[in-house]
């Protein structure tokens, strides 16, 4: 599978995570889907990523802010649900949660 097909592939998950999502009860915002270049040095410069590339350079993660009942979640556990949902679209679907942090990011391998 190229790169493109991945990524149509990738988007179309994501577009039917978060339609889930909402019919479930979740909120969702959308987090960072695309990193530049550039943005990932700064990243690694500034530690906040090890990975030497990321997902998100590829068009292939995305990251989802999510809210019941209106209040930001930062813990892990809430996103379980989508993690298992993220999971279940495809075989090649990885999910943040199942790393213990990085809850909210959702990507293709």
């Amino acid at each position: 599978m190229t790169l493109r097909e991945k990524q149509v592939v990738f988007l179309k998950n994501f577009a039917l995570l978060i339609i889930w999502a909402s019919e479930n009860g979740y909120e969702v915002t959308a987090g960072e889907l695309f990193r530049t270049d550039e943005q990932h040095a700064l990243n690694v410069k500034k530690g906040t990523t090890k990975a030497k590339r990321s997902k998100h350079q590829d068009r292939l993660a995305g990251d989802l802010n999510l809210f019941l009942k209106g209040v930001y979640q930062t813990t892990q556990e809430p996103y379980k649900a989508l993690a298992v949902k993220w999971k279940s679209l495809h075989p090649s679907n990885v999910a943040g949660y199942d790393w213990g942090w990085d809850a909210n990011h959702f990507e293709m391998t």
